[in-house]
């Protein structure tokens, strides 16, 4: 059957089958729910492979700002932390990114976290239909800038076991 005689669906089907293909062959497990509208599980796998293959850059080479233009806080005043912290974010939304870590967090604390270690780490480049949520956790409690703000961290580790494995880390650093 040549491909022009295909239906719509049956073409769709015979797309999603080859992306499940393709992520089967890169080590990637798909499970299959036939309650799922072909469409959207067709884009589903089309975003697992545009972020499998993107490029990685430092974030700041994405969202397209000067990490120069984000002194370090010791450097700032409170209104100017403030400022620049409102502008990263600015900046961050208009790149389809969302900040969004508990109001516990001091504002100070937060554009640290920003400045000096998420500006710098290396991110996919994806298509801007892709949106990227930021709450700050990595899961690895110890080593978390909002682990002193967090309502999660006494649900994992006891006050006792945290300080033991932030020290320990420190002397292993």
């Amino acid at each position: 059957m040549k491909d022009k005689e295909l239906s719509k669906k049956e073409k769709l089907e015979q797309e999603n089958f080859l992306l499940e293909s393709k992520i089967i062959l890169k080590g990637g497990d798909i499970h299959r729910c036939s309650d799922i509208d072909p469409e959207i599980e067709n884009q589903f796998m089309k975003n697992i492979i545009a972020f499998e293959e993107a490029e990685l850059k430092p974030l700041y080479e994405i969202i397209d700002v000067n990490p120069d233009d984000f002194p370090p806080a010791e450097k700032l005043s409170k209104d100017e932390i403030n400022s620049k912290f409102n502008l990263l974010i600015k900046c961050f939304e208009d790149q389809g990114f969302s900040y969004d870590v508990s109001d516990k967090v001091p504002v100070e604390v937060s554009y640290r976290f920003l400045t000096e270690d998420y500006l710098h780490e290396p991110h996919e480049v994806l298509p801007d239909n892709f949106g990227w949520h930021i709450d700050g956790c990595s899961g690895d409690c110890p080593s978390c800038f909002q682990v002193n703000y967090c309502d999660s961290v006494n649900d994992i580790w006891t006050p006792e076991e945290l300080k033991k494995e932030q020290k320990r880390r420190l002397l292993e650093g």
